[in-house]
C-alpha cells in the first residue's frame, strides 16, 4: 500500500486535538514490566485498569524492533496530502529512510476516525552528516533532537509518536482493545520482548490534544507514563524553558518525564532524584543528617531545579536505557504499586493488575506500595547476547547513574 491509497476526509484539526476539551473523566490506568514477557499477559493484566478511563490506550514494547539495528519512526498524519511534504521536511533535516510501510490496514480507517499511520525505518546518520546539519552529541541525541523539532515545527499536521532504537509505541484516542485492534498488535503475541509500558487515558491536560499528548510519551530512548495533574505545571514548564528543553507535546506529564532525563543525564544519584521531584516536608528535610541536609539544600535551593517539582496528585513511570523507576508524589495521593523478583519489575497503578499478571504467569512476586515520595527503581542486566534478552532484573537503592547508557533498548 502506498500513501496514493483514497482514505476518508482528514481528521479536522478539533476532532484531532480531542474535540471541545480533549479531556475525558476518570484517573490514569498505568502498567508496566522491565525484563522479559510476553503480550498475552501484559494485555490482560493492563485489561482490568480500563474501567479507569473510556478512551486513550497506549503500549509501547520495549524489544520490539530488538533483531534490526536502526531506529523506527510511527508517524500519525492528519492529512494524507501533506505526506510527501513532510517526508521531504524529515529528509532535509538529515533523517534518512530506508523503507516505509503501514501500520494499519486501509479498511480501518472507515471504521474509525483517527490520522493516518506510518512506520519507517530510519538510516542510522553519520558522524560527518550530524556535523553538517548542525547536531551536537551522538546519534541518539540527534535522533531525538530532530524528532522534537519535527513535532514542534508540524504539530497540526503530524507527530512522530515512537522513535525507539528497539521499542515501538502505538497509541490511539480510543480504548485498549481498540489499539489492540488497529495496530493488529495481538499478532505479536509470541515475540520476546525486554518489557512494556502501557497508559490508559486521555492526557489530563489538553497540551495539543488527545493524539498529540497520548501517553506513553517517547524522546528516543527514553518512555514515560503518567497518572494524575500537577498544581506545579507552570513551574515545570518554567525551568525546562530556563534550560532550553523544549516540550514536543506540551502536556503536564511530558515535563515530568524531560525533568528526570535530565537529571539522570546530569549524573545525579537516584537519591537526589528522588529529593527534587517529591521534596520533603521541612520536619522531614532536618530528620536527614547534616551531610544529607546540606547537600538536599544545595539541590531544592537551585534557581532553576528547585523548580522541578511532583506537586499534586501523582506517580510516573519511567524508563531510560537499562533503567525503569518509579515515584510518587510526597502526599501519596494516587494508588501506585510494584511487584519484582530477580527476573522482572511490575509497576501498576492498582494493585490488582499485578495479582493478575501473577496469576496469569504464575510468577512470584514481592508487592509493596513505595511510600510517599520514594521512587523505586530497577536496572535490567543483559545476557551476553543482548538478543538473547535481559538476564535479570536489579532493584537499585540510592546509585549514581552514569549517563550514556551502553545498551539499546
Amino acid at each position: 500500500m502506498t500513501t496514493d491509497t483514497i482514505y476518508p476526509e482528514p481528521v479536522s484539526i478539533q476532532d484531532f486535538s480531542g474535540g471541545e476539551t480533549g479531556i475525558a473523566p476518570g484517573a490514569c490506568g498505568l502498567f508496566a514490566i522491565h525484563g522479559n514477557c510476553t503480550l498475552t499477559a501484559v494485555f490482560q493484566a493492563a485489561q482490568v485498569l480500563q474501567y479507569r478511563a473510556r478512551n486513550g490506550a497506549g503500549v509501547f514494547l520495549k524489544g520490539f524492533y530488538r533483531d534490526d539495528e536502526h531506529y523506527h519512526f510511527h508517524i500519525m498524519y492528519r492529512d494524507r496530502t501533506k505526506i510527501p511534504e513532510l517526508e521531504n521536511t524529515l529528509e532535509n533535516m538529515g533523517i534518512h529512510f530506508l523503507d516505509k510501510r503501514p501500520l494499519v490496514r486501509e479498511n480501518l480507517y472507515f471504521e474509525y476516525d483517527m490520522p493516518l499511520f506510518l512506520s519507517y525505518t530510519v538510516l542510522m546518520p553519520s558522524t560527518d552528516l550530524i556535523k553538517y546539519k548542525g547536531g551536537e552529541g551522538d546519534v541518539h541525541d540527534f535522533i531525538r533532537d530532530r524528532v522534537i523539532l519535527f513535532n514542534l515545527k508540524n504539530r497540526d499536521n503530524a507527530r512522530i509518536f515512537s522513535s525507539s532504537l528497539n521499542g515501538a509505541n502505538f497509541s490511539t484516542a480510543f480504548e485498549l482493545k481498540d489499539t489492540r485492534k488497529i495496530f493488529d498488535l495481538d499478532q505479536y503475541s509470541d515475540k520476546k520482548l525486554t518489557g512494556a509500558m502501557i497508559h490508559m487515558r486521555w492526557p489530563t491536560s489538553q497540551g495539543n490534544g488527545v493524539w498529540w499528548g497520548a501517553q506513553p510519551i517517547v524522546h528516543g530512548n527514553m518512555i514515560g507514563i503518567h497518572n494524575g495533574h500537577l498544581s506545579s505545571d507552570k513551574s515545570n514548564a518554567r525551568a525546562l524553558e530556563q534550560l532550553g528543553i523544549p516540550m514536543q507535546v506540551g502536556t503536564d506529564s511530558e515535563a515530568i518525564f524531560q525533568e528526570i532525563h535530565h537529571l539522570l543525564k546530569m549524573g545525579l544519584s537516584l537519591e537526589e532524584i528522588e529529593w527534587l521531584m517529591s521534596q520533603k516536608f521541612p520536619e522531614e528535610a532536618k530528620d536527614m543528617g547534616e551531610v544529607k541536609y546540606k547537600k538536599y539544600l544545595e539541590l531544592t535551593l537551585h534557581p532553576v531545579l528547585k523548580h522541578f517539582k511532583m506537586s499534586g496528585p501523582s506517580t510516573a513511570v519511567v524508563n531510560y536505557g537499562d533503567i525503569m523507576l518509579g515515584l510518587t508524589d510526597r502526599d501519596h495521593m494516587r494508588q501506585f504499586t510494584v511487584g519484582y523478583n530477580d527476573k522482572i519489575a511490575v509497576f501498576a497503578s492498582e494493585e490488582r493488575a499485578i495479582i493478575t499478571y501473577v496469576d496469569i504467569t504464575k510468577t512470584s512476586l514481592k508487592i509493596l506500595s513505595p511510600p510517599a515520595g520514594k521512587l523505586i527503581a530497577f536496572l535490567a542486566n543483559w545476557n551476553e547476547n543482548i538478543k538473547d534478552g535481559i538476564k535479570s532484573v536489579t532493584r537499585l537503592d540510592n546509585e549514581y547513574i552514569h549517563f550514556p547508557q551502553n545498551r539499546k533498548d
